[in-house]
């Protein structure tokens, strides 16, 4: 079956080695769902740090009718890719996913099933609720002073726009916003306070479920270390 993964670096090509004595780890992110946003940021975390040891990983659809984009199938995915990554020599230090607590297209079950399932295999999960441009919003702005259930619940703007009310928030503060094209440069300076802002909310993910938080700060802090 052809893959359905974007693959960052390809199998079978070491990561290069640190030359300090410790070792740095090798992070291999996978991301849930069509994940453009998500893997255009992890793009630039990856070359802003220059480093063979981020894999970023996305899920493709093969064609319209391919609807494994859920995040289920990416979990069932981690499991197969890690024992393809055994067979090129690789040995990830960390295995992350990337999710979304899009409650239009996931379940409140499923997320459950989800974040047990990668408890047990010793996956991490970075979720975000209501999506991954809260974590974009903290980047910019402090979200005091923003109504957080009106945040949590991200509502569209108008009955016929498909945006929602973070990417306008996103779109006003930077003078347009586009989730195909982030322009990470826009972020970058940002991050730490992201990290600082984001570590005010909840980050414990079952917590998340139900609550205006994101625990990408957790795996971004670890990468830029």
């Amino acid at each position: 079956m052809p893959s359905r993964l974007r693959i960052k670096n390809p199998f079978g090509e070491r990561p290069v080695e640190s030359s300090s004595k410790t070792t740095k780890a090798l992070y291999v992110i996978s991301i849930a769902g069509e994940g453009k946003t998500e893997e255009q940021y992890f793009d630039g975390i990856h070359d802003l740090e220059s480093s063979d040891l981020i894999i970023i990983e996305r899920l493709e659809k093969l064609d319209e009718l391919d609807t494994k984009s859920h995040p289920n199938h990416v979990v069932a995915l981690l499991d197969e890719r890690k024992e393809n990554w055994a067979s090129h020599g690789i040995e990830p230090n960390e295995l992350w996913m990337v999710v979304d607590r899009d409650k239009q297209n996931v379940s409140k079950e499923q997320l459950i099933a989800i974040i047990d399932k990668c408890k047990k295999e010793g996956y991490n999960l970075a979720l975000s609720n209501p999506t991954f441009e809260l974590w974009l919003l903290l980047h910019i702005s402090t979200i005091d002073t923003y109504d957080h259930e009106l945040l949590l619940a991200n509502p569209k703007t108008t009955v016929k726009s498909k945006k929602r009310f973070i990417e306008k928030e996103l779109s006003s503060l930077l003078g347009g916003y586009n989730k195909n094209n982030i322009h990470f440069e826009r972020f970058e300076s940002g991050i730490k306070d992201a990290v600082s802002r984001a570590k005010k909310l909840s980050l414990d993910n079952e917590i998340l479920i139900d609550s205006l938080g994101t625990s990408v700060c957790l795996l971004v802090e670890r990468l830029i270390k």
